[in-house]
């Protein structure tokens, strides 16, 4: 065999591996810099901005009112402090608060409304400083003070400033809290550190450097290993094996069984020894290697077809919602986290009135229409849960987690909009839906299966039905 000047392979690969890893390291560290650095402040003004939007959306401004007019705490803002605790405790706030602004000039230019702590910060001594009714002292001087006055308007947008405080240079965000004539009554604030910003983001560049060169070494240490024990040692192996048995095979008579054509590969390394090798098994090769695609073929579509029949067995043939088998596995699933006392969720049970009697006077098309209608609305409403067929008038929602505490602003939307439907007289018969509902949360105390929560929201949803008129068909 013809010896020239070679360049290892293994060589040229880990010279490769080793230029790949510093730039892609150099690359990643960059990029993360910059993407960081733009977008840092719009995911905190996101972030922040769709909690006070919620914690808005739950106040009730006219109570907030009255509470601090009398300095008496009602039932609704001891509910409201524990949702603001719950939201300090989950999601890295310093400060999260409501507050009344008076005037421009100190002292007590500010009344506290509620201040959310956790219990870790109460503990501690850095949480729980400030009560209903509280006056400031000289905590906000004049140029702090017109940022919450200025906030003392009409527009429900969450706006940011910052604001250097005796508690250190914060980030403030911040949007006014109304009552039901639309008024001001206070302003809804959340906090957070300046420094912690800047060494969230030093430390983010560090981080994103140290790993993006971690994952760097660990590349090239792993390729380098992978290449030689998979490709370069292999390959030599292969050469060898492939050389002693065309020697040993030299003289046969069936010779015609051995020819190969030389694919005259010019590469100065190992792969052109290779090819020498590995030519008297090409034909035998594409032969397995046709086999073998063709039983994955035949595998893959076996797998597809298994799928969709797993797919179908679930699904209501008209709506495409879960059908019955479907919730009675949601419920299987619900029941084991009652089991493991994690579960949180609600059921929701609609019944469609007049089915029967768009199927008798419009025929079943129709009714398929009216149920097709129905399913329509449940989805607007609940789009992101589990809605289930059980029956031919009959769907089920599942809430887990937060949407769970939906409560009756739920029902509420839902008998909205098919009030807004039964009214339209511009709508066929089969458009104009008409429905009862009824709702019921997991509560420990008193439901030791999904399906007694599934019972009160059936009883719930009957007596809906009654109370407007109608009942089972």
């Amino acid at each position: 065999m013809k010896k020239t000047g070679r360049n290892p392979l293994m060589r040229t690969m880990l010279i490769f591996c080793v230029m790949f890893a510093l730039i892609f390291s150099i690359c990643v560290s960059l990029l993360n810099f910059f993407i960081y650095e733009r977008d840092m402040l719009n995911r905190y003004h996101a972030y922040t901005a769709d909690i006070l939007n919620y914690v808005a959306r739950v106040a009730d401004g006219e109570d907030l009112a009255e509470c601090m007019k009398t300095g008496k705490k009602s039932e609704k803002y001891e509910e409201l402090q524990k949702l603001t605790n719950d939201l300090k405790e989950t999601h890295k706030l310093e400060f999260l608060y409501i507050i009344r602004p008076i005037s421009e000039n100190p002292p007590d230019n500010m009344m506290d409304v509620l201040a959310a702590y956790t219990k870790a910060g109460k503990e501690a001594g850095t949480d729980g400083l400030t009560d209903l009714g509280n006056y400031t002292g000289d905590a906000y001087p004049p140029d702090v003070a017109r940022q919450y006055l200025a906030r003392m308007d009409y527009n429900p947008e969450v706006t940011f400033f910052q604001n250097d405080t005796t508690f250190g240079n914060i980030y403030t965000a911040i949007r006014p809290i109304f009552n039901n004539n639309g008024q001001p009554v206070a302003v809804l604030c959340a906090d957070v550190l300046i420094d912690e910003i800047d060494a969230a983001r030093i430390n983010f560049i560090k981080m994103a450097f140290l790993y993006a060169l971690a994952a760097g070494i660990v590349l090239v240490a792993g390729m380098s290993y992978k290449l030689k024990s998979r490709v370069v040692d292999p390959i030599k192996r292969m050469k060898n094996s492939a050389i002693s048995f065309a020697s040993r095979c030299h003289g046969k008579r069936n010779l015609d069984e051995l020819y190969f054509e030389d694919p005259k590969i010019e590469t100065n390394d190992e792969l052109e020894d290779l090819s020498g090798a590995l030519s008297s098994m090409c034909n035998d090769m594409k032969s397995y290697t046709a086999e073998l695609i063709l039983a994955d073929r035949e595998r893959s579509v076996l797998k597809e077809k298994v799928v969709k029949m797993d797919t179908l067995a679930y699904k209501d043939a008209l709506t495409g919602a879960g059908n019955k088998a479907a919730y009675e596995k949601c419920m299987g699933h619900r029941d084991w986290d009652i089991f493991a006392k994690k579960a949180d969720f609600s059921i929701v049970m609609t019944d469609l009135n007049y089915l029967k009697r768009i199927n008798d006077t419009f025929g079943h098309d129709r009714g398929d229409a009216y149920i097709l209608k129905f399913f329509e609305i449940l989805r607007e409403i609940f789009h992101d849960s589990k809605i289930f067929r059980i029956g031919g008038d009959e769907f089920v929602i599942v809430l887990d987690g937060e949407k769970s505490s939906v409560g009756d602003d739920v029902v509420k939307i839902f008998k909205d909009r098919t009030a807004e439907l039964l009214k339209d007289s511009t709508l066929e018969p089969w458009e104009r839906v008409s429905a009862a509902i009824g709702i019921a949360k997991y509560d420990p105390k008193k439901h030791k299966f999904a399906n007694d929560v599934f019972k009160e929201a059936d009883a719930n949803m009957y007596d809906d039905k009654r109370a407007n008129g109608g009942g089972r068909e």
